[in-house]
Order: structure tokens, then sequence, then C-alpha cells
């Protein structure tokens, strides 16, 4: 499997079969292959996760299909009204804990903790996680009350996916939660059996990640050998 990392929150994931692309907003893609099936998602509105170009893209509007967040619906239908051809592009609207079969894998989203879904991806042969926006948003100086909150609902989430093997997961590591940053990450990598954990969502902040990961060779070198830092936007991994 090969991954790229795109920027922000995106990622194109590449099997022997067909391409994945995740959360799209900036980046450079490569020439696909036209014998390898195409699948296009994003997880929610919010402008860092979802562009309307994906759709008028040179290469993505050729996709398979586009698995796209609930909450989408409603600016893609506005944009479909301007601009009809949109009606017949292959879309599925992703719920929470609906599954979206396709001749290549199924898609089980699950309820993010901010707008929109996460993505569980099962092939048959590889597994794949994507986050979106789900995420542990712990805010300083939020009520108390109110974080709790928020921990519960992302830790109800994130345990729906325990026992379940993954060859690569995508999780925030983000730095605008000051000393909460790393709550979501640390939670993943204690709970989901993935091989390789890959932060996404640190607004360029590479030396987050690496200081983070430095962290980890000490107190959980387990988790120190799975997480994989991101150093430049591109990044291309094999795993």
């Amino acid at each position: 499997m090969k991954i790229t990392y795109l920027g922000h929150s995106g990622f194109l994931v590449e099997t022997q079969t067909s391409y994945f692309v995740f959360d799209y907003i900036r980046g450079s893609l490569p020439e696909f292959d036209p014998d390898k099936a195409l699948y296009v998602f994003a997880s929610h509105a919010h402008h860092d996760h979802w562009i309307p170009e994906i759709f008028s893209d040179r290469q993505l509007k050729k996709a398979n299909c586009f698995l796209l967040g609930f909450d989408i619906r409603e600016p893609f239908d506005k944009m479909a009204a301007q601009n009809p051809s949109l009606q017949d592009l292959p879309v599925h609207w992703a719920h929470p804990q609906q599954e979206i079969r396709t001749d290549d894998f199924v898609c089980t989203p699950l309820l993010s903790t901010d707008e929109g879904v996460a993505f569980l991806i099962r092939t048959g042969q590889e597994t794949i996680y994507h986050a979106g926006d789900l995420n542990w948003w712990h805010w300083n100086g939020d009520p108390a009350e109110r974080n709790m909150e928020r921990e519960q609902n992302f830790k109800r989430e994130i345990d729906r996916l325990k026992g379940i093997r993954m060859d690569a997961a995508f999780v925030p590591l983000d730095p605008r939660l000051e000393d909460a940053y790393r709550f979501c990450m640390d939670y993943c990598l204690e709970t989901l059996e993935a091989d390789h954990v890959f932060p996404m969502h640190f607004w360029k902040n590479h030396t987050l990640c690496r200081n983070y990961h430095d962290s980890l060779k000490e107190a959980h070198p387990d988790w120190y050998e799975r997480f994989i830092p991101i150093t430049s936007e591109p990044e291309h991994f094999s795993i």
C-alpha cells in the first residue's frame, strides 16, 4: 500500500486495485492508473476538509464514486441547482452507522464529534480509517461539563472500532487544543489495532509531530513504532 500525505487532513491511498482520496483540499495529485478504481471521500463540509473543486478537477471528477458526509448534501444540492451536470455524479451520502457497499470495499461511517463523519474502509485485503473531525475536542476555558460530554462522545465512537485490525489510521493531532492536543492521538494509539497511525489536522506544524513522536520513545515504545511522523507536504510512504 502506498500513502501520500497531501496536506492538512488530505491523504491518497493506493492499493493494488484502487485509489482512495480523503479530504483533499490542496496538493498535486499524480496521474492515476486508468485501470484502477478511484474513490473520493470528504468527511464534512468545513472548508479545510471539502472543496467544491473536487467535482471539476480533471482527474477527481472521473471518480467511480464520491462518498460524502451527510452535511455536504445541502451545499451540494445548491451547486447542482446551478450546474445540473453535477446531478449525474455517482455520489453516496455517508450517514453514521449506515454501511456503504461498492464492488471494491465496505465503508462504515462513524459520527464525528464536530461535523459529518469519519470513515472505516474494508476492502477484504486492507482496512483504512480516516477520522475527519472525529477528535477529542477538549478546549481549555470551556466548562468542564462540556468537555466531559465531548470526551464521552469521542470515546463512544472510537470504541466501536475496538478489535478491528487496521493497516493505516489517519488521526488528528491539533495544536490549537494546547496541552490537550495529544488526547485524541494517545487514546487512538491505546485503543485502535492499527499497524500505522498517521497524524493529520496539525496545521503545518511538523515540529509538533516530531515532538509528539519523540515523547513516545521511552514512555510507549509500541506507540512509537506505530506512529508515523509527517515531516513535509507532500510526503510519500510505503507500508
